[in-house]
């Protein structure tokens, strides 16, 4: 029988354990943090489920893409699964068993935030609705010119201040179909885009096209990932930059190794030594997947993506590999530390 998560975990750290867990193909651990979420936030659930589908499974399993968002919307097509804490748990395990590519969240981010692709934004942003769904499926252009072209051609935005023109979302999806996106992708797209808001979600059938593109066979391959170290049963891994938890570590990580700090030091000044060393742990410790989709973009977006979440908090692009190597060489001492305030967390107290 399953232990419980246990009940000192917030709803916060319960949906990072959720994630990382679908991440690593830990079933248990996803299984356990999905029936503790659902507990914490009800429906909410889905909303989260929806964004893990679109952000780490995406075009390895487009059909899984597509049950997350069916499910998630409609009680009624939940309802002969079962409860919701058993769709829930169904989910979790489904995803942590699926393939990953977290290729959208990568192009979202360039397309996005990549400061050497500011030219080529405002360029786009100048196109007509017409001329940017052109742009987008057009085989010819770049990819990071198609990615912006969409995200313009869609008008989704994240939150926070408009930064694109409301759009066609339809239409770029019908531009798409007549590529041969499969049905009925583009309703479950459109669905899944306004729901969630994200950019992300509009980065599937472009990625769907470079992939079909490049002929490729579809297959996936098992990857190691860093190891699992736990506390009272919580992986250490759950604390990243995400959490208060995993922030506190970081800064008494940089604080406290003596590699790290001074990598950190020949390439970046103090103030963005937290941010810095706590995205450059994102990376080696929250990201890995250990089953993933295998096509020829796959690591060339996952590094353009590391570029592009450094670049634009001030790192230098000279310091991120070192930086990213260092923290991943270091790992056991970062676990040291969150083992050390989780325990104290747990106690009761707090960590020196």
């Amino acid at each position: 029988m399953q232990s419980e998560i246990p009940a000192i975990l917030d709803p916060w750290v319960a949906s990072s354990l959720l994630q990382k867990a679908i991440r690593r193909g830990e079933v248990e651990h996803a299984v356990r943090a999905a029936q503790a979420l659902h507990r914490q936030r009800g429906t909410g659930i889905w909303g989260r489920f929806l964004i893990i589908a679109c952000e780490d499974v995406g075009i390895a399993d487009l059909d899984l893409v597509q049950h997350v968002t069916l499910v998630g919307i409609d009680r009624t097509v939940r309802k002969p699964f079962g409860t919701d804490e058993e769709v829930a748990a169904d989910l979790a395990r489904r995803l942590a068993e699926a393939p990953k590519d977290r290729s959208s969240d990568y192009l979202a981010c360039a397309a996005i935030q990549h400061p050497e692709y500011e030219q080529e934004r405002e360029s786009v942003a100048l196109l007509s609705t017409d001329e940017q769904i052109a742009a987008a499926v057009d085989r010819g252009q770049s990819v990071i010119r198609r990615a912006i072209a969409t995200w313009h051609a869609s008008g989704v935005n994240s939150g926070g201040p408009r930064v694109v023109r409301p759009s066609n979302l339809p239409l770029l999806l019908h531009g798409f179909d007549l590529l041969g996106l499969p049905h009925p992708l583009s309703s479950i797209i459109e669905t899944a885009a306004r729901k969630s808001r994200e950019p992300m979600v509009v980065m599937l059938p472009l990625l769907w096209a470079l992939w079909r593109e490049g002929d490729e066979e579809r297959r996936s391959a098992d990857v190691s990932v860093p190891a699992a170290l736990s506390c009272r049963g919580v992986p250490l891994w759950t604390f990243d930059k995400h959490t208060r938890l995993g922030k506190r570590a970081i800064a008494r990580f940089i604080h406290e190794n003596v590699a790290v700090d001074a990598v950190l030091s020949e390439h970046v000044p103090d103030f963005r030594a937290r941010d810095i060393a706590a995205m450059a742990a994102f990376y080696a410790d929250a990201t890995p997947i250990a089953r993933r989709l295998v096509w020829s973009r796959s690591h060339e977006l996952e590094a353009l993506g590391l570029e592009t979440d450094m670049l634009k908090i001030g790192c230098p692009r000279a310091g991120i590999e070192p930086l990213v190597e260092v923290v991943r060489a270091n790992l056991d001492h970062l676990n040291v530390i969150r083992h050390r305030l989780f325990a104290a967390q747990a106690n009761g107290g707090s960590a020196a």
